[in-house]
């Protein structure tokens, strides 16, 4: 069982290359299958608004996913807003964002004695991943109290956001980075009340969705027409009601130039120029 599954994930990594139709890439944020889970609305209704098979898809790692999307491995990219105007700079075209901000918060134990950033000093601090914007935000979150990294705190990396959590839970680190959206997408009550957050201060904007060129202004034209209709579909208020995104707005400078303080960092970690 546990081989089959290893075979359906590689699968899922691999097969957009071989795949037709519109081809939706996903950062991999949380694990493949509950990725698949949470878009699975989004897959069904652009499928019958375009006439056109649509799969979701995601990356082995946020590296991988940044690499696949430059390569054009999708079609529609659903993306952190630091990977989207990197690639908006290099051709992409703007589509649509959440209509929210992904502030980076610190998850801590219902029971300690940490009640703001402050305190987190000298402490273990994990996230979902050093490239998340979370994670960077966060970052940035603990630099501007004049902390620095690798003395003042110690960074833990995990695989999701809700790894990130639970280590924190299980006493592992004593802060997590991560936003609102992953506490509202727990579906374990019994986790969710042994934790409490410290807000931070600093927030961008929420997930991008952005078109690989390569579809065509005429049918980016259409594809965006059928992201705005969604949201107001069953399906999409559903959608938007579940994951606490709201709905779609469009991306705008002002988003673009919120995303300039991390900017630089994001392409340290990716080895960009």
């Amino acid at each position: 069982m546990k081989f089959n599954k290893v075979v359906g994930l590689i699968l899922l990594y691999t097969s957009c290359v071989l795949a037709d139709g519109i081809k939706i890439g996903v950062l991999p944020y949380a694990d493949a299958l509950k990725i698949l889970n949470i878009h699975q609305p989004l897959k069904d209704f652009l499928s019958s608004e375009l006439n056109q098979e649509v799969q979701i898809y995601t990356s082995a790692s946020y590296e991988k996913f940044f690499e696949d999307t430059a390569k054009g491995q999708f079609d529609i990219i659903i993306t952190g807003p630091h990977f989207g105007l990197l690639h908006i700079q290099d051709g992409f075209v703007p589509l649509v964002r959440y209509n929210t901000n992904l502030k980076p918060i610190f998850v801590v134990l219902k029971n300690s004695g940490y009640s703001k950033i402050s305190d987190l000093k000298n402490k273990k601090i994990s996230m979902s991943n050093y490239l998340s914007v979370s994670s960077i935000a966060g970052i940035k979150s603990l630099i501007d109290e004049s902390f620095v990294n690798g003395i003042d705190f110690t960074l833990m990396n995990y695989k999701s956001h809700t790894s990130a959590i639970m280590s924190v839970v299980l006493h592992e680190s004593d802060a997590a980075i991560t936003t609102h959206t992953p506490i509202q997408q727990l579906t374990d009550e019994n986790i969710k009340s042994q934790i409490r957050i410290i807000e931070s201060d600093f927030a961008m904007p929420h997930l991008f969705t952005i078109a690989n060129p390569s579809l065509g202004s005429n049918k980016i034209v259409l594809i965006k027409k059928a992201l705005i209709d969604f949201q107001s579909s069953p399906k999409g208020l559903e959608f938007f009601q579940k994951t606490g995104y709201k709905s779609y707005i469009d991306i705008s400078q002002k988003d673009f130039d919120s995303i300039q303080p991390v900017l630089e960092e994001t392409k340290g970690f990716l080895g960009l120029k």
